[in-house]
C-alpha cells in the first residue's frame, strides 16, 4: 500500500487516548503522547535545523545499499534526518519511560540520538551508524551540544547484536527497513530486553516488507502489547496484561504535521 493511503487508512482505523481499557497505554498516550512537555532542549533544534544549511560533503559507505556514497550534510538533514514532530514524541517517550540502558540502531546524523539522550539525562544511550562518516559527524554534533549521557559506535547491526551479554530496556531500530533484517533484529533484540522494556520500529508503513513485519511481530508468542502511532510501532514484552493491539491517531490533529 502506498504510504499515504497507508497513513489515511490508519486515521480511519486509529482511536484517540479515549476508549483504552489499558491503564498503562491511556496514561501513556494522555501524558506522553498527546502532550506538550517536557520541550526539547531549543540548543538541540537550533543544532539540527541549522544542519540543513550544511554544503560539507560527507563520503561514506551505505551497507544497506552496499556502496560508497558522497552527500552533503544538509542532504541527509533534509531527506534522512527524523521530522522534529517525531524526533519530539522521542524525546517525551524518553522522559516519560525513563530508559536506563538504551540502543539505537540506526543514527544517521544524530538527531533522534539526541532527542532521546536530552529527554532522560539519568539514561545511558548507544547510537549505532553504519556509515563512518555519519557516526563522526553525529559523534561531533554530541560533543558540540554537551550531550553526556549518549555515545556513537561505527559498526553493523548485526555485529553489535552478536554480544549475548547486552540487555536493553529500550531498542529504536531506524534502519534496513525491509522485512529480512528488520525481523533478524527483533529475534536477536527479544532475547536482550529487560521485562517491560519497549522495542520502538521506525517507518512501519515504509514499504510492504515493513508492514508484514510489524504485522507478524504483532503475532509473536513473546510480544504483550503494541501500539501502532503509524510513524511509529512499539512494542513491549513481558507486561502483566492480557495480550492487545492499540492503534493511536498521531499526531493527534493533522495539523501536527506541518
Amino acid at each position: 500500500m502506498h504510504p499515504a493511503f497507508a497513513f489515511l487508512a490508519h486515521r480511519w482505523r486509529s482511536k484517540s487516548r479515549h476508549g483504552l481499557h489499558s491503564p498503562f497505554i491511556y496514561s501513556l498516550v494522555d501524558q506522553c503522547v498527546y502532550a506538550h512537555a517536557p520541550a526539547v532542549d531549543a540548543r538541540v533544534e537550533r543544532h539540527f535545523s541549522a544542519l540543513k544549511r550544511d554544503a560539507r560533503l560527507l563520503k561514506g559507505m551505505d551497507h544497506g545499499q552496499g556502496k560508497e556514497t558522497i552527500r552533503s550534510v544538509a542532504d541527509y538533514a533534509k531527506t534522512s534526518a527524523m521530522p522534529d514532530v517525531q524526533a519530539e514524541l522521542l524525546h517525551r517517550l524518553a522522559a516519560y519511560l525513563k530508559p536506563m540502558k538504551a540502543l539505537e540502531l540506526g543514527t544517521n546524523l544524530g538527531k533522534s540520538l539526541s532527542y532521546m539522550a536530552t529527554g532522560f539525562s539519568k539514561g545511558s544511550f548507544v547510537g549505532v551508524e553504519g556509515n563512518p562518516a555519519l557516526a563522526d559527524h553525529a559523534s561531533d554534533s554530541l560533543k558540540i551540544l554537551g550531550i553526556e549521557n549518549a555515545n556513537i559506535t561505527c559498526n553493523r547491526f548485526d555485529e553489535v547484536l552478536k554480544d549475548a551479554s547486552l540487555h536493553y530496556d529500550w531498542v529504536f531500530l531506524d534502519g534496513d527497513h525491509a522485512y529480512e533484517p528488520t525481523m533478524r533484529y527483533f529475534l536477536k533484540l527479544k532475547e536482550r530486553m529487560a521485562v517491560g522494556g519497549v522495542m520502538i520500529f521506525h517507518d512501519i508503513y515504509h514499504s510492504p516488507g515493513m508492514e508484514r513485519a510489524w504485522t507478524e511481530i504483532k503475532k509473536d508468542r513473546d510480544v504483550q502489547v503494541t501500539l501502532d502511532l503509524f510513524f511509529f510501532g512499539l512494542v513491549w514484552l513481558g507486561l502483566p496484561q492480557a495480550k492487545e493491539d492499540f492503534s493511536i491517531r498521531f499526531p493527534r490533529s493533522l495539523f501536527g504535521l506541518l
